[in-house]
């Protein structure tokens, strides 16, 4: 018996229909008389009502319909909270008898093989279960060793019952839903034949759902379901993106027969990768946002349109792809040079605020104050394109000197850089993230905050850049800070939105196992 295990949840899930056929389930509950029964059925942790009706005083009532029932795991609910559980095949006219004192062992099933084998199964089970936990139990509690073995010996033999017990289940029912979900609870065994832990591996990830046909929407209704391919997604495959990808499309091919089952996958699985976060998921966030785009039938043109520009600038910057060029203009590497850029930067806010009083409302005034910019930036100590840079390792860090996290974490860096990271062969680009240009009093003091920033921890030994018209928010994309990205020599982005501590951990965890090769 079940006891109020998971909550009734409502949801819109439509059944496949067959105008042709109906289903009809009579029941009688003994304890359940002139009370309402609820028939549904399983969607991984949730019971999905379906049907209902009112027993009448002998406890008896039929539910029916003139479409045929999905098959699945289905259940009767009644007002108690408790449940009992039955399979629902082919066949979908029978008759169920049942007892409120015990639902698990009185329940009888007539016209239903299915659930005639079913129930058998689970008493003997429970049978099987006690028999075993009584001689596990006494094998600890003896001393004597040929006791023990004897003991053993009986629980070898048990567990050989219960496998031919099911085997025969299998070998004699080849057509019912019974064999198709008993196998489906049952993992794959690997064959002593194959032998190493790779190849191991392997098998039982080719061969994760030999058991477990994923395109079956009759197993989408039971309590299986989503663990299966959790388990497969999230602790059987590399949590590589290619790898994910990959397999998670095969899933969704597999689906595609069933609309429904299709729309259950895409939604799974594009929610699970945008929630995820791990860096891999993003990559596959990304990938299956475009199938959602073009293939979620269910979903309004207002939230694709919504979705398109998020992939589009996140798949600007998906790891294991190159870092966008970004063009940039670089301090000078001393407090003198620095200092000496200030007329330069009191200049240009001039022309700013001079501008805005001429001409106090026009459109174009973005315009003229980036042309204003751009030929401030002519000043700055010369021109640096990320490609130009050679080093083993790059980080870009962007940041903004006058943000609490960047203000503590920065010169964290810079010190990491010196003592450690310099020496690995790593270049660090100090990426200055602006103030908004319309704001051009904020603008201008924000840049002054930067020049202070860089000479107040001395910050002169490796790149402090910016360039307020490369679009780089956009490139990479960028709406907090401080943000690290990990590019290797070909400046390929190797890690993204990680701690520095991380990041040099990473780059010697990648040379040293180049050093075993």
């Amino acid at each position: 018996m079940k006891k109020n295990k998971l909550a009734l949840i409502l949801i819109g899930v439509l059944l496949a229909t067959n105008s042709f056929s109906q289903y009809k389930i009579k029941v009688k509950i003994k304890g359940a008389e002139n009370q309402e029964l609820i028939l549904g059925y399983h969607v991984n942790d949730n019971l999905i009502p379906y049907d209902t009706i009112t027993a009448d005083k002998n406890g008896a009532g039929t539910f029916k319909g003139k479409k045929t029932l999905v098959g699945g795991m289905y259940f009767i609910f009644l007002p108690t909270k408790n449940y009992f559980d039955f399979l629902l095949g082919d066949d979908q006219d029978f008759y169920i008898e049942n007892d409120t004192t015990d639902l698990l062992k009185k329940v009888k099933f007539t016209g239903s093989p299915d659930n005639e084998i079913f129930s058998a199964y689970h008493l003997f089970l429970i049978s099987q279960n006690e028999k075993m936990a009584k001689l596990k139990e006494d094998k600890k509690k003896t001393e004597d060793k040929a006791k023990k073995a004897e003991i053993q010996k009986q629980i070898d033999a048990t567990a050989s019952e219960y496998q031919t017990y099911y085997d025969n289940i299998l070998t004699e029912n080849p057509d019912l839903f019974v064999t198709t979900f008993l196998k489906a609870t049952r993992d794959v065994q690997i064959p002593q034949t194959v032998t190493g832990r790779q190849a191991q591996y392997y098998y039982y990830r080719n061969h994760f759902f030999d058991n477990f046909d994923v395109g079956d929407p009759r197993l989408y209704r039971t309590p299986l379901y989503e663990n299966k391919i959790d388990m497969f997604t999230d602790k059987i495959l590399v949590q590589h993106p290619d790898t994910l990808t990959k397999e998670i499309d095969i899933m969704l091919d597999k689906t595609r027969p069933d609309s429904l089952l299709f729309k259950y996958m895409l939604i799974h699985q594009f929610n699970k990768y945008a929630k995820s976060k791990y860096m891999s998921a993003e990559n596959v966030y990304v990938h299956l946002g475009y199938i959602y785009i073009e293939e979620a039938y269910w979903s309004p043109d207002s939230f694709k349109n919504q979705l398109k520009p998020k992939l589009d600038r996140k798949s600007n910057c998906l790891v294991g792809n190159p870092a966008k060029p970004l063009a940039m203009q670089t301090l000078p590497q001393d407090s003198i040079g620095i200092e000496n850029m200030r007329p330069f930067l009191e200049n240009m806010k001039e022309q700013g605020i001079e501008l805005e009083k001429e001409v106090p409302v026009f459109d174009d005034r973005k315009t003229e104050l980036s042309q204003i910019v751009i030929e401030f930036m002519g000043d700055f100590y010369g021109y640096q394109n990320l490609y130009d840079i050679e080093a083993k390792y790059t980080i870009i860090w962007f940041y903004e000197p006058d943000c609490s996290h960047c203000k503590r974490e920065t010169p964290l860096l810079y010190k990491k850089f010196i003592d450690e990271l310099q020496e690995m062969n790593v270049a660090v680009v100090c990426y200055y993230m602006e103030r908004n240009i319309d704001e051009w009093a904020k603008f201008s003091n924000h840049i002054g905050t930067w020049f202070n920033f860089v000479e107040k921890n001395k910050m002169y030994n490796w790149y402090n850049v910016w360039n307020p018209v490369a679009n780089y928010r956009y490139k990479y994309d960028l709406s907090s800070s401080p943000v690290l990205y990990l590019l290797d020599e070909d400046k390929t982005i190797i890690a993204k939105r990680i701690g520095y501590e991380q990041a040099a951990e990473m780059i010697k965890a990648i040379e040293k196992e180049k050093n075993k090769e």
